[in-house]
């Protein structure tokens, strides 16, 4: 609806010019006082800050993700070395270094484009179509503002990958790299394999509560619950602000009447016509008394249709009985222009000169938007007054609110009184997962910050979405501790009955491995044993084997020509004895224009990054940057 208004109001271009100005200054108000200056910068790039904030919440992301993809590092002192923080801060000045490229070439990611990328993903569709349901559920889990969030952090992603893509487009590629590639690719590799299944052993081994406890007792470091912290904050929410706003009916009314004032019809008009032409000599005179006379003969009651076809010097128009069909404002020349659009339905016109002579024009129907009533607009546009007092006090009550957390460190309950906010608390969380508020990486990694945890501060100013501002204390913390035996017993158990599956499978495996070394037909002919043939590429898209086989066989060597047995234990816990027995050229006249355009796009992109990474470092040393490592 107020998209509709805003289109057809001519004063809402007015608005939008003070938007432009107004807006962008009001909210750097807010990130000046709310934001960065409390903040300290570890490295600044151009115009942009990696904050000690901003890294300590990508550091406790990536070790989070480090110890999911791998358990052994939970409590490794990788995670926590200068080493691997450099390597944190490094991927972060690398990708903002990529941001200032982006905007010193001033690469744009339009709104139409990020929620394209969205409604794409596979992740967010059911039956190959976009489901809002998915996509919102997946916000929420992000906490309030995970909706922009995402599309933040996909546009800034589209941005980086309109930088590369630069350097990839620019990369020389040769002939020879993508004929070699697609060699190796389409290499027929033939094999005999023999799998001894971890799964067929789950049942034959045992695991009982003293092998737990033992278990448990000497590997108790990895069953460690993390150092936690409970918090009690103040939000300073705009929703809320917007929610209380007192809304004078008087303003509401004036925005009514700029809106109706402002409002330009969106009309058109359904008209025909009859050219008598003054071009290729005709007698200008004669013409203009023929369109008199026709005048005369349509007032009297004649056939606009008929007079047109007999008469008309427009062809196209005249067969038709003259109709243009419906007519825009502006669209035709000047004159005739005017004419249509100040005639009354169903008059015929004056004769009009234009360029091309006399028309005779008759409109025979107006179809004209009019403004929406006041009573329909009026919720409309009482949250918008709603919202516009909204900004103007979280503007105030932001730089109010952090210069309070500035004077009164060590209490929230002051200040929550000053500014009528309630003091809300959270459950304990860790620095990498949390429930509600906590759900922010940039909360958890204030309650983490040594200011707040050890010295027992208030934090600063964290914007955590649009329009939402908290600040905390910590308020209780639980230093890191073994989980209960009970708790973790049924997943230790399922762990040795595993490793002990896999023992015994390998095991019966290297019986079978010492007899396929020594005598391969003999072993192949044995019927409680099952030998399946495989003849692979690498491009074969009907997989015959799981990821990890394949990738052992290609890395396989004949010896001069000779068959070769390797063995190794799978993803799976499978233990595989693979002989390679023949590696044939494959034929590359076969291979598919899909797969050489993707092997060519392949190299495209390795040469790309190489390029681009090359320019990223030398720029890195041109903007000699300062880093602050102290706040590693």
């Amino acid at each position: 609806m107020l998209t509709e208004i805003r289109e057809r109001s001519t004063g809402f271009f007015a608005w939008v010019i003070a938007a432009i100005i107004i807006i962008p200054m009001a909210f750097f108000g807010v990130q000046q006082y709310a934001s960065t200056e409390a903040r300290p910068t570890v490295v600044q790039i151009g115009d942009q800050k990696i904050t000690q904030q901003d890294y300590q919440a990508r550091l406790a992301q990536a070790q989070n993700q480090a110890r999911e993809s791998n358990p052994s590092l939970a409590n490794s002192d990788l995670l926590n070395s200068e080493f691997y923080k450099k390597q944190v801060l490094q991927s972060m000045v690398d990708r903002s270094l990529t941001d200032y490229v982006a905007s010193e070439n001033n690469y744009r990611v339009g709104e139409g484009q990020v929620d394209k990328t969205i409604r794409e993903l596979p992740n967010f569709q059911t039956d190959g179509k976009f489901d809002q349901n998915l996509f919102q559920t997946f916000a929420a889990s992000r906490g309030r503002g995970g909706a922009k969030q995402i599309k933040d952090d996909i546009r800034a992603s589209t941005r980086a990958q309109q930088v590369i893509s630069g350097y990839q487009e620019s990369a020389l590629i040769l002939p020879s790299e993508v004929r070699e590639l697609l060699e190796i690719q389409a290499e027929q590799r033939s094999f005999e394999l023999i799998t001894v299944k971890q799964a067929d052993y789950n049942d034959k081994v045992t695991v009982t509560d003293e092998d737990i406890a033992e278990y448990y007792a000497a590997n108790i470091d990895n069953y460690q619950l993390p150092d936690r912290v409970a918090v009690s904050y103040i939000e300073l929410d705009r929703a809320k602000l917007a929610e209380s706003a007192t809304v004078d009916d008087a303003a509401i009314k004036s925005a009514y009447e700029e809106y109706t004032s402002s409002f330009v019809k969106d009309e058109t008009r359904s008209t025909r016509h009859i050219l008598l032409s003054t071009g290729d000599g005709k007698d200008e005179d004669a013409q203009l008394a023929k369109a008199n006379e026709l005048i005369q003969q349509l007032n009297e009651g004649a056939d606009f249709a008929e007079l047109a076809k007999a008469n008309s010097d427009d062809p196209g128009s005249g067969a038709n009985g003259g109709s243009l069909g419906d007519v825009e404002r502006g669209q035709m020349v000047p004159e005739f222009d005017e004419a249509t659009f100040s005639l009354e339905k169903g008059v015929i016109s004056e004769p009009i000169k234009t360029q091309f002579g006399y028309h005779i024009i008759q409109v025979e129907k107006i179809d004209a938007t009019e403004p929406d009533a006041f009573a329909d607009l009026r919720f409309e546009l009482e949250e918008e007054e709603r919202a516009r007092i909204a900004d103007e006090q979280l503007i105030e009550q932001a730089e109010q609110l952090r210069n309070l957390l500035f004077e009164q460190p060590d209490s929230l309950e002051n200040i929550a009184s000053e500014l009528s906010l309630e003091i809300k608390t959270t459950e304990l969380f860790s620095r990498e997962s949390g429930d509600g508020i906590a759900t922010n990486e940039s909360v958890r990694a204030a309650a983490f910050n040594e200011s707040v945890l050890q010295e027992e501060v208030n934090s600063e100013l964290i914007e955590v979405a649009d329009g939402l501002y908290v600040a905390l204390r910590k308020s209780s913390f639980a230093p890191s501790e073994p989980k209960k035996l009970d708790v973790v017993s049924a997943e230790i158990k399922a762990k040795l009955t595993r490793d002990r599956a896999i023992a015994a499978a390998k095991e019966a495996g290297d019986s079978l491995l010492a007899r396929a070394e020594q005598d391969w037909s003999g072993l192949a002919g044995d019927d409680t044993v099952t030998v399946d043939s495989h003849t692979v590429t690498m491009i074969d898209t009907d997989r015959k084997v799981t990821s990890d086989i394949l990738r052992e066989v290609v890395k396989m060597r004949l010896n001069n020509g000779d068959p070769v047995v390797n063995s190794f234990t799978g993803a799976n816990g499978d233990f595989n004895i693979v002989r390679l027995h023949k590696i044939a050229p494959g034929d590359l006249a076969a291979v598919s224009q899909q797969v050489k355009d993707a092997t060519r796009s392949l190299i495209e992109q390795r040469n790309g990054q190489s390029l681009f990474g090359a320019y990223i470092s030398g720029l890195n040393e041109e903007l000699d940057l300062e880093i602050n490592e102290d706040l590693l």
